[in-house]
């Protein structure tokens, strides 16, 4: 085998403790930036929502739990609850922002970066089963009147579909979505089924109550950033997110709720 010059070992000695400190500090500089970003969230219980004035839920306390792995210094009172249409206009527009929680979609993935999956979710057209409108298929969909939150991924799959501006009624917020329902102003809601069930139990109304009648998406949620978020910046909070499902912290915390 052919040996290495004396010098060259001293160099390659040299460099190590530079490269690892190099990573340490690309580490730190992620950590840095990530504590600079502002981070939106909106009402989406159990996932996200504001509690006692602060942020909580499955995915709050997932990205926390990231971010004392990676030293972020954010905490659950730095991140901004606000409607989804106005958040989700700021990801889009300004640098350094984040939002979540957010349904992985092909076409949001070409103007989004991702950090997760985080959680899943299931995306449904729903309806009061004292209704009885029996199944829905794509070809039926036309038949009804949709409501749905402005920009919500709920909102986005029915924009798939083949209806008339007409028949969609969008509205900020789920809380005037659910009176859309309830006062019988349309006759189906496009939503995540969870948060749905979420917001039937807070009225005092019974999730029996309701049902599914077609499944629209059934996918993941995870943290979204402006395009122009450098990787290098995410890949810390990645590999965090990854290992947080690999030890069952993440299992721990979706059943915690």
């Amino acid at each position: 085998m052919r040996k290495l010059p004396f010098f060259a070992i001293l160099w390659v000695v040299f460099l190590l403790p530079v490269s690892a400190k190099a990573d340490s500090m690309s580490v730190n500089a992620a950590a840095q930036r990530l504590s600079k970003m502002v981070w939106y969230s909106e009402e989406y219980p159990p996932y996200n929502f504001k509690k006692d004035g602060v942020a909580a839920g499955m995915s709050v306390d997932i990205l926390m739990a990231a971010f004392r792995r990676v030293g972020v210094k954010v905490t659950p009172k730095d991140i901004r609850i606000v409607p989804w249409n106005r958040s989700y206009k700021y990801i889009q527009k300004k640098p350094g922002t984040a939002l979540f929680s957010m349904t992985y979609t092909p076409e949001r993935r070409k103007i989004m970066k991702f950090v997760g999956p985080a959680v899943s979710v299931r995306v449904s057209i729903i309806a009061p089963k004292k209704a009885d409108l029996g199944k829905i298929t794509a070809d039926s969909l036309s038949e009804f009147d949709i409501g749905v939150v402005r920009d919500d991924i709920g909102d986005q799959l029915i924009r798939k579909f083949p209806l008339s501006s007409e028949s969609i009624h969008r509205k900020n917020s789920l809380k005037q979505l659910f009176y859309l329902l309830r006062s019988g102003r349309v006759d189906v809601v496009a939503y995540a089924a969870d948060v749905f069930s979420h917001a039937v139990r807070n009225a005092g109304d019974d999730p029996a109550d309701y049902v599914e009648l077609m499944v629209l998406k059934e996918g993941k949620m995870g943290y979204a950033f402006h395009n122009s978020t450098d990787p290098d910046v995410l890949a810390p909070l990645q590999k965090a997110v990854d290992e947080l499902w690999a030890d069952g912290t993440i299992a721990k915390i979706i059943s915690a709720y």
